[in-house]
């Protein structure tokens, strides 16, 4: 073996060892740092509005032992934004040594509604809507606080003006709807119908021409349920079904997106319900002015003394399409309501 080959083979011994050596002492540094380690995913996806929850950290260290509760997180997160955020975990021991880790946040679009958490601690109690409408001219108080319900963009009366608003609840397929449109076309005045998934399915043509000449097709879900029954954690995709089929059956005759207006069959509600239809876009409305025109067939005379003693600024009337006495009436009361100053709107334009 010449001196040459015997110096490479040296050469390289000696860089082996002096590599194992390195490699040693980093272990042993390494062994003598604080380590944190993260439960759960590195990489976790929330839903837009979705809350976080912390799936847990623990931290060591090989003097001071558990040194979780030392460990302090960057956090930053906004789920009400899309978007990729980064937590950043640190721990710092005794002797200041710093150790840290990193886990990723991505909050994507929503599109799929999903029951929140915080819905749970929201009143769910059914509650029946009313109004002490007392027949004198003034504005009425109803089933809860007016301001209390803008908090959950939910009206039962508009501003203090000379303004009327007609709402029509469809909860049956025998109604005079047509001839209450063609009366409203005539005297140039918008209403709001509340409409039921099978009634917009069956009355297509209708439909369209109610959407042509700008009244308000309005969500009053598919089935007439009771909704707060539906607004649980065990219910919610049959919640969310009640109201996506009413949209769906809108969207293939028209060809355009339902507007985002509500009615709960019944009057029947809840605050979680109201919450729930605000974070699906939509705005409420219960109503000031009503009399018990669906239990009884009313005829025209009475509609118009029911509805005209009834009047006071702002109000939402509600009346039930399927008596005749309110399709008769109704062409007499809107033209002595204007003959008095009264406008008529849609409920849609209450701020």
């Amino acid at each position: 073996m010449t001196k040459k080959i015997k110096f490479i083979i040296t050469f390289i011994l000696f860089i082996l060892i002096a590599l194992i050596i390195y490699l040693k002492f980093i272990n042993i540094h390494k062994i003598n740092i604080p380590t944190i380690t993260l439960s759960g995913k590195n990489i976790i996806t929330l839903y837009q509005g979705q809350t976080y929850k912390e799936p847990g950290y623990k931290a060591t260290d090989p003097k001071d032992g558990d040194i979780t509760d030392k460990v302090k997180i960057n956090n930053q997160i906004s789920t009400d934004k899309t978007g990729t955020y980064e937590l950043i975990y640190t721990v710092v021991n005794s002797k200041g040594e710093i150790a840290k880790a990193h886990r990723f946040i991505k909050v994507i679009e929503n599109k799929t509604p999903f029951y929140k958490d915080e819905y749970d601690k929201i009143d769910n109690q059914t509650r029946g809507w009313w109004s002490n409408n007392k027949l004198d001219g003034k504005r009425p108080s109803g089933g809860a606080d007016i301001n209390e319900l803008k908090k959950y963009n939910a009206f039962f009366m508009g501003p203090d003006e000379k303004v009327l608003y007609l709402t029509f609840d469809e909860g049956g397929l025998e109604t005079y709807v047509k001839e209450i449109v063609d009366v409203l076309n005539q005297n140039n005045v918008k209403a709001t119908f509340f409409l039921c998934r099978k009634f917009i399915e069956e009355n297509a043509d209708l439909i369209k021409k109610m959407a042509e000449t700008g009244h308000t097709i309005a969500n009053h879900t598919s089935h007439h349920l009771n909704m707060p029954e539906l607004a649980t954690k065990e219910n919610f995709n049959k919640y969310i079904q009640e109201i996506k089929e009413v949209e769906e059956t809108y969207y293939k005759i028209t060809g355009q997106n339902m507007e985002k207006v509500y009615r709960d069959p019944r009057g029947e509600w809840s605050y979680r319900d109201l919450q729930i239809m605000k974070d699906l876009g939509y705005k409420s409305y219960f109503y000031s002015a009503d009399y018990l025109d669906y239990k009884e067939d009313v005829s025209k005379e009475k509609a118009l003394n029911e509805l005209t003693k009834r009047v006071h600024n702002g109000a939402i009337y509600l009346m039930h399409p399927k008596n005749k006495g309110n399709y008769l009436a109704l062409d007499t009361f809107i033209k002595n309501m204007k003959k008095q100053g009264y406008r008529f709107d849609l409920v849609k334009n209450i701020k």
